[in-house]
């Protein structure tokens, strides 16, 4: 696939064009003058956006421009003259901007907002999540990345979840909102992440269960090495294209964490395993694993062919994939939509 960001396989729905909005005299959602996104990926950030609106009235814009001057004044004076908030019913606003001559990015919140995304918050927003897209020059890839950490902390916001656990209050990012966006500038950090050399702690295990926690354990680690033994040769290639960042696998490894207990189920030949998680845990996707000569290899490739995920990070199968690990699910009933369910007694 074109892009790992689990957020754009999320909400595939038709909505209403830029033009609607500016016939009506409204600000876009998405106002590109520096000429970053394309017309495609600038219809899908404007469709997310107003998904964000309707299920946490949150109203959230994007402005790319060059030369913008001071960006935090520009950015304070642009979040008043376009409304940002005026379309949701209390008013909570956010501005994303990005200057690309300056090579500067700054999310204005909105001081009714500010309880929920704190700067410490932006500041791992930017830093974790965006600028290693901007890096590559996939400017919406790491806008829509953004977007996924602000739904995600919504949702725990409206769940009176707090910040506890959360990698951005354990200090892993920084204050601010304000960021250097260093677009087009590869990561030339000694001994970075993407850099480790594999360890026994991410070899192939004996069982599925064993590949699985060197994997999580990797993750926590954020070793974000592509080529480490415990995938498949498939899932390495995969992963060469990707852009995996330090704010994605803090996300990995803190939702499984929380997953309880798993149960591994053998595939009919013993080659394939599936590892699952109690049904009504609907944010704990399963994981698919191939048997080989060195022990049990994690298959990314088959999780990104079967899975998807709701707006409310809800897994379920793809409609209409043939499935080679359904021998693991025949206890469940899975509905028309792909969803999971017990199957009535």
């Amino acid at each position: 696939m074109r892009r790992n960001s689990k957020f754009l396989e999320r909400l595939v729905l038709a909505a209403l064009p830029l033009m609607a909005a500016a016939a009506c005299g409204e600000a876009p959602l998405v106002d590109d003058a520096a000429i970053l996104i394309t017309r495609a990926d600038k219809d899908l950030l404007d469709r997310h956006h107003r998904f964000l609106l309707k299920d946490h009235d949150i109203d959230y814009r994007v402005v790319t421009g060059n030369r913008l001057g001071d960006i935090n004044t520009f950015a304070a004076a642009r979040f008043k003259t376009d409304g940002v908030g005026a379309r949701g019913r209390s008013g909570r606003g956010l501005l994303l901007v990005i200057d690309a001559a300056q090579d500067l990015v700054r999310l204005e919140v909105s001081s009714n907002l500010e309880g929920v995304y704190p700067d410490a918050f932006v500041g791992y927003l930017e830093q974790r999540q965006m600028v290693p897209f901007f890096r590559t020059e996939r400017i919406a890839d790491g806008i829509l990345a953004a977007t996924e950490l602000i739904v995600a902390r919504a949702q725990r916001a409206k769940a009176n979840a707090g910040f506890a656990g959360e990698a951005w209050y354990l200090g892993s990012g920084g204050g601010g909102a304000k960021t250097r966006a260093r677009i087009g500038t590869p990561a030339k950090v000694p001994g970075s992440s993407q850099q480790k050399r594999p360890g026994p702690r991410v070899a192939p295990g004996a069982t599925p269960g064993e590949t699985l926690a060197a994997y999580l354990r990797a993750m926590r680690d954020r070793n974000a090495a592509r080529d480490l033994p415990i995938y498949t040769p498939e899932t390495q290639a995969m992963l060469r294209r990707w852009v995996v960042t330090p704010a994605q696998m803090d996300s990995v490894a803190r939702t499984y964490a929380r997953c309880g207990t798993s149960e591994t189920r053998l595939g009919p030949r013993g080659t394939q395993a599936t590892i699952r998680y109690a049904v009504d845990k609907r944010q704990c996707a399963p994981f698919f694993f191939r048997k080989t000569a060195a022990g049990w290899a994690l298959d990314l490739t088959m999780m990104q062919t079967l899975i998807r995920f709701g707006r409310d990070n809800s897994w379920h199968f793809a409609a209409g994939v043939p499935n080679p690990h359904a021998y693991a699910f025949t206890d469940w009933r899975i509905d028309s939509r792909g969803y999971p369910w017990p199957r009535e007694r």
